[in-house]
């Protein structure tokens, strides 16, 4: 195992640690059905399958902070924006295709906002 796979295992974990306990704390919509666990565990494969991606693009230029954007790289959004669409497709198109959009999109919101967050600090 390389160190970089380790890093990529562990910040995974976190971010995903992280969604559930915020989720389930500040979303009660989330609890049921272990809604929060969906959105955990669709972070974590995002973050990995994020991971894979750039390493296989050599995309290292994707990770140089932005100070416009509070110091915000590519490579921190992607994350998120990943981890967003993989919590809201499959909510919204098979395990929660009855409840209302917008709780699925805000479920799939803080877990990418989260991701980015912890992507920043990484």
């Amino acid at each position: 195992m390389t160190p970089d796979f380790v890093i990529y295992v562990v910040g995974a974990l976190l971010a995903a640690v992280i969604v559930a306990a915020v989720l389930y704390w500040r979303y009660p919509w989330s609890r049921p059905r272990g809604r929060f666990g969906t959105a955990a565990i669709a972070t974590f494969v995002a973050w990995i399958l994020w991971r894979v991606v750039l390493q296989l693009s050599n995309g290292d230029n994707l990770d140089v902070d932005n100070p416009v954007l509070l110091g915000l790289s590519a490579q921190d959004v992607g994350s998120g924006v990943l981890a967003f669409l993989l919590t809201a497709v499959p909510m919204g198109l098979v395990s929660e295709r009855e409840e209302s959009a917008h709780r699925v999109i805000a479920t799939a919101g803080v877990a990418g906002a989260l991701a980015i967050l912890v992507d920043r600090f990484i």
